[in-house]
């Protein structure tokens, strides 16, 4: 996934507050996304061992099985990104729409920031700053502790 630090810039920011309380929203469209990943984790496994054990002489319901695979892969793929232009209309960012990790804008202690939530997280805990790598959690006890 692109990451979006430079929207910090342009788009709104959230209080903790703002963010918290669109989560049951965003935990909608998030478990459908993971849902969909699913599939499509499942669907990619399927497609390549229908590949590995076929072969190109195999004949036309073997083509036909292929041609039907990559259709609904592609799909599912769309929907993702359909469920990721959604939460960006919300000023969220998906991360990792496998284990469904978006983002809120923030100001965080004066510095641009984003507070961080996945899947399964009953509230927002988590924090990083907009310059560090988004895979750089911290708890939000430490974001004003000077722990950077």
């Amino acid at each position: 996934m692109k990451d979006n630090t430079e929207a910090t810039k342009t788009l709104r920011r959230f209080t903790l507050e703002e963010a918290n309380a669109m989560l049951p929203l965003v935990r909608s469209i998030v478990s459908d996304i993971c849902e969909v990943f699913r599939m499509v984790t499942g669907r990619r496994t399927d497609l390549h061992r229908l590949l590995r054990k076929g072969a190109r002489s195999a004949g036309q319901v073997y083509d036909d099985e292929v041609a039907e695979s990559r259709a609904d892969l592609q799909e599912e793929y769309d929907q993702i990104w359909r469920f990721r232009e959604e939460l960006e209309s919300l000023g969220v960012f998906l991360r990792q729409p496998e284990e469904g990790w978006i983002e809120f804008p923030a100001s965080i202690v004066g510095r641009d920031g984003f507070f961080s939530w996945r899947l399964g997280e009953d509230r927002i805990q988590y924090w990083r700053e907009a310059d560090a790598p988004w895979s750089n959690r911290k708890a939000l006890l430490t974001m004003d502790s000077g722990d950077n």
